[in-house]
């Protein structure tokens, strides 16, 4: 469930990071009046903040779900133990769904104001 929980961190980080640049071009591509969008610029000097919190809660989910296990096996040798109280797979799937979807959201809101201004040539 942390993995999960780290995830959804990572992926609200990436929407407020890229909410100065992504969320006034999603406005205008679906039709929105594009007047009120410059209120959403007070979030860019806080842009790299964002992107910092959400690789390291993104990080930390990819973490536990795959290299925890791993390093108790091989650096620490302790055996892996399979207990009753693991969860179910259904949730470790969807942890994983969540995020890899956290760390693309991511990787776009980094790129996304650069390759903006290559297409429009700002």
């Amino acid at each position: 469930m942390r993995e999960a929980i780290g995830s959804l961190i990572g992926t609200l980080a990436s929407l407020f990071a890229a909410s100065c640049c992504i969320a006034p071009t999603l406005f205008v591509v679906f039709g929105v009046s594009a007047g009120g969008l410059s209120s959403l610029q007070f979030l860019e000097p806080y842009r790299w903040y964002f992107l910092a919190v959400g690789y390291l809660a993104v990080g930390y989910s990819l973490y536990n779900l795959y290299l925890k296990s791993w390093v108790k096996e091989k650096i620490f040798k302790r055996p892996a133990v399979e207990c009753a109280c693991e969860e179910p797979n259904w949730t470790r799937k969807l942890s994983r769904g969540i995020t890899w979807t956290a760390l693309i959201l991511l990787v776009f809101a980094t790129f996304y104001p650069y390759v903006l201004t290559k297409i429009y040539g700002g």
